[in-house]
């Protein structure tokens, strides 16, 4: 058994000193498991690509900002159900003093609002304006630096196909930027704040509303409100909306927008066809509410809007969109067919009633 030992010792030695050189060897021979990347001979068309795009992100994203809106303000509510309760969102600095546009839901009723910066600062912030109609809010923070900055743009100039890149905080976790294509431009409307979302495949999700949506220039072409239920599609609104709407909010104006009082239904091809309208467009009436602008103004049952201020109709949402971006007070042209007839009616716009109010609710 003595014997036994040495050999068995020398044995071990000899096996560990092959795997240290085998070790040795892989070491000194990578390529035997995989290939390293050849030096780039020059740069290509996509690493152009790639570098523009590396510093867009750098440019826009240190003004990006994550807010944090609670409910109340009792230390004692502060866990996580009241946590639950609150919401989190995006926003944009426009100015270096500290003013972030945001979406009005986000802040919507909050009494306490933290804003997270990209440098990770977190820093009380106050509501200055905000108007739930075009769904936006400025709230300022105080800080003794400087704040970048992203500028905004012109909603108005872009097409189907144009580069979109969104920026904002999803979930409530750490800063994205999400790469796609303007995939409906929108539309707003000269002297009125009624609009069309502009659509973009770069997404929508929780947490990213009120986050910037930036054309190839790196400029706000629109404010993301609204995402699909699969969160594959953001929805905006254009950015010269808000340019129109907050110089008046922050000069301490507040609007009260347009109302009409009717009920309206969409044209369906059968009436269509009765109505000689080909093709099918407009909003029939279905019912006119008592004592409201449109039955002071003449307006029926059974009436199709065409137009609205010469804007051409071609669904219920279209009269919605249109009427809800006016202020009450404002006379809106309407363009009506009637028994096979075509009239212009001049209906001065109300404010809604409270009871309406209560039942959209």
């Amino acid at each position: 058994m003595r014997a036994i030992r040495p050999v068995l010792f020398n044995l071990v030695l000899v096996l560990g000193l092959s795997t240290v050189a085998s070790g040795d060897e892989l070491a000194k021979s990578p390529l035997s498991i995989w290939r390293e990347a050849p030096p780039a001979a020059g740069e290509t068309e996509l690493e152009r690509l790639n570098r523009a795009f590396v510093q867009l992100a750098n440019n826009a994203r240190p003004a990006i900002v994550q807010i944090r809106a609670s409910a109340s303000q009792d230390a004692k509510l502060k866990s996580e159900v009241s946590q639950a309760q609150g919401s989190r969102g995006s926003g944009f600095i426009i100015n270096s003093q500290g003013f972030i546009l945001t979406a009005h839901h986000v802040i919507d009723k909050a009494k306490d609002i933290e804003v997270r910066l990209a440098d990770g600062q977190r820093l009380p912030a106050q509501i200055i304006t905000a108007d739930a109609q075009v769904d936006l809010a400025i709230i300022r923070i105080q800080t003794e630096r400087e704040l970048p900055i992203v500028p905004l743009g012109d909603s108005e100039g872009i097409r189907v196909g144009d580069l979109a890149v969104v920026l904002g905080y999803p979930f409530g976790r750490e800063s994205s930027m999400n790469l796609g294509i303007i995939s409906r431009a929108g539309r707003s409307y000269p002297d009125s704040a009624s609009y069309e979302f502009i659509q973009t495949d770069a997404g929508g999700y929780a947490g990213g509303s009120g986050g910037p949506l930036l054309n190839s220039k790196g400029h706000v072409v629109g404010m993301i409100t609204m995402a699909s239920e699969r969160g594959n599609m953001g929805f905006a609104t254009p950015i010269n909306v808000i340019k129109r709407v907050i110089p008046r909010l922050m000069n301490g104006e507040k609007f009260t927008w347009g109302w009409l009082g009717v009920q309206i239904a969409e044209v369906s091809l059968q009436q269509a066809k009765a109505l000689g309208l080909s093709p099918a467009k407009g909003a029939v009436i279905h019912s006119v509410l008592p004592g409201q602008p449109a039955e002071r103004g003449g307006v029926r049952t059974r009436d199709v809007i065409l137009s609205v201020n010469d804007n051409q109709v071609n669904s219920p949402r279209d009269v919605s969109r249109m009427i809800g971006g006016l202020e009450a007070g404002r006379v809106v042209k309407l363009t009506i067919l009637r028994s096979g007839k075509t009239l212009q009616l001049s209906v001065p716009l109300g404010t809604k009633p409270e009871s309406a109010k209560e039942r959209e609710a």
